[in-house]
């Protein structure tokens, strides 16, 4: 996992995530089992990325989180890096500011102006439109490039961000704690936080 995974405050970073950490996408599957046995599967097209993470606030901003936490609670947009995949990270070897055309409910755009390689497994974001897409085969160069999942809106010579500059809109799980807590009267441990798309 990329060190630079972060939550931010007006652009700030204001805390790291720590390991263990896990990015999970959450699409609603309905199953069911006829009398022989046989198993019927549907799946809906919503979905949307959750993380869930331990949290290590910088002690100089521990205090902005803890407000945060307390502030925003799970009715509230936050910000974060979108986490890529060590595997993304390695191979990836696009600089440039690509640009992407792609039908609404498609499953690829047509990707110009991009120099390198954006591997399958990274997470990109294109700039009008919030959702976080996962690219699901290697594009080198120009061409054709497969997302997940499908477009949420049209996008018509819209530039994405795919290195470290993927920023996720989120908001805390319910459950997460509206506050913090400390070891040896000095360290803030969060425990597991989780992180919804904020859709």
């Amino acid at each position: 996992v990329c060190s630079s995974d972060l939550i931010l405050e007006s652009n700030q970073v204001i805390a790291k995530f720590t390991t263990p950490m896990s990015v999970i996408s959450n699409r609603p599957v309905i199953g069911s089992d006829t009398l022989s046995l046989k198993c019927y599967v549907t799946v809906k097209t919503a979905q949307r990325w959750e993380i869930e993470t331990n949290v290590e606030p910088l002690s100089s901003t521990a205090n902005d989180l803890f407000t945060m936490l307390v502030t925003k609670g799970s009715h509230e947009t936050i910000t974060v890096k979108m986490p890529q995949n060590s595997g993304v990270i390695s191979k990836r070897t696009s600089k440039s500011t690509p640009t992407a055309i792609g039908a609404k409910f498609g499953t690829q755009v047509t990707v110009t102006n991009n120099v390198g390689l954006i591997p399958k497994g990274c997470f990109i974001k294109f700039a009008n439109h919030s959702k976080i897409y996962l690219v699901t085969e290697d594009l080198n160069g120009t061409g054709t490039m497969k997302i997940f999942p499908p477009l949420r809106e049209t996008i018509n010579n819209v530039t994405f961000a795919h290195r470290d500059d993927v920023i996720m809109n989120c908001q805390f799980d319910f459950d997460v704690m509206k506050g913090m807590s400390y070891s040896d009267g000095v360290l803030m441990d969060m425990g597991t936080i989780r992180l919804l798309e904020r859709l």
